[in-house]
């Protein structure tokens, strides 16, 4: 009996799915099967043995600790949310300004652009501590500047405690700019130079060329680098929330199964922050609202057309009263 070979697409995916399952199996095995063990264990009072790990089912009671009987805990989450707000949109404006400048023909360009992704590369937890406790990674004298000082009795006691963190991480934030700067360099040089000639014989100003041109070409990479920055901060190895959920993790008062609840809650808080971003500068279909805008204005030009038409039949009506008459 005659074999049936397969046909050169199908060798092909089988190629690609050959090279894809040794990184398959390593997700389900070291990330999947961890994830799931974490959720499991949420739901449980896991005690550490010298027989190993003793579960004990106890319902959503860790997930209730969380929220009514931890007084820290969401404290901090506030405080990882007004830190994300404030950091994130930093980041994403210094880069892509950076990022405009990179894209310009200036003396030195590459060795600027090796500078600014340099922090990329030796970047880490300890080497951010070690700065942190130099002092370098805050503005030198900012605290005591007697403007800053007087804007600071104005605001409320809270939006003041986040800009004095924003100050005094303002060096370490700008450290986390290197790949997006790099991502939207790379989404600023695929920008067609005919649009801005065109443009420019159509009186646009570089300001105008900037909002109109520039922005809607690279704001997908910009909610890419949105993402990017939210996850990186959300999980750098000083993140206060992080540090606190593995404090909790050995403590005999609490545990694993107390500190995967707080995990669990923190990573559905890390999903709405990204939503809200999403929701505020997320990809938008121009073709789509540029159709829906057409259909209002030719609807609103609709209807001022039948009130026009609907008071030129009411005059008739009244010449023709007047004349019978």
């Amino acid at each position: 009996m005659k074999k049936k070979k397969l046909t050169k697409p199908a060798r092909d995916a089988l190629r690609g799915w050959l090279c894809c399952l040794p990184w398959l199996a390593g997700f389900v095995i070291f990330t999947m099967y961890p994830i799931f063990s974490t959720l499991r264990m949420s739901f449980e009072s896991v005690v550490i043995s010298a027989e190993g790990l003793v579960t004990t089912p106890v319902g959503g009671d860790n997930y209730r600790r969380v929220f009514l009987a931890d007084v820290t805990f969401p404290g901090i989450l506030i405080d990882y949310v007004g830190s994300i707000v404030l950091e994130v949109p930093i980041v994403i404006v210094f880069s892509l300004i950076i990022a405009l400048i990179l894209s310009k023909e200036i003396t030195g360009k590459g060795f600027f652009r090796t500078l600014f992704f340099l922090p990329v590369i030796i970047i880490s937890g300890p080497i951010i501590e070690k700065f942190i406790d130099m002092g370098l990674m805050t503005i030198q004298g900012a605290q005591s500047n007697p403007i800053l000082l007087g804007v600071l009795e104005v605001l409320p006691g809270s939006v003041s405690e986040l800009l004095l963190k924003l100050i005094d991480s303002f060096v370490m934030i700008l450290w986390f700019s290197g790949v997006q700067i790099l991502l939207l360099l790379s989404a600023l040089q695929k920008i067609d130079g005919a649009m801005y000639e065109a443009a420019h014989i159509d009186g646009a100003s570089g300001w105008e060329c900037f909002w109109k041109v520039t922005l809607p070409n690279v704001r997908n990479m910009i909610v890419i680098c949105l993402i990017y920055t939210i996850v990186t901060i959300s999980t750098f190895d000083t993140n206060t929330v992080i540090t606190t959920i593995q404090d909790n993790m050995f403590q005999t008062s609490r545990g694993m199964g107390y500190a995967s609840a707080q995990a669990w809650v923190y990573f559905l808080v890390l999903v709405l922050v990204i939503g809200f971003f999403m929701l505020l500068y997320g990809p938008r279909n121009e073709a789509v609202y540029g159709t829906t805008k057409l259909a209002k204005l030719e609807l609103k030009r609709a209807k001022k057309l039948k009130k026009q038409q609907e008071r030129e039949l009411k005059k008739l009506y009244r010449e023709s009263r007047r004349y019978q008459v």
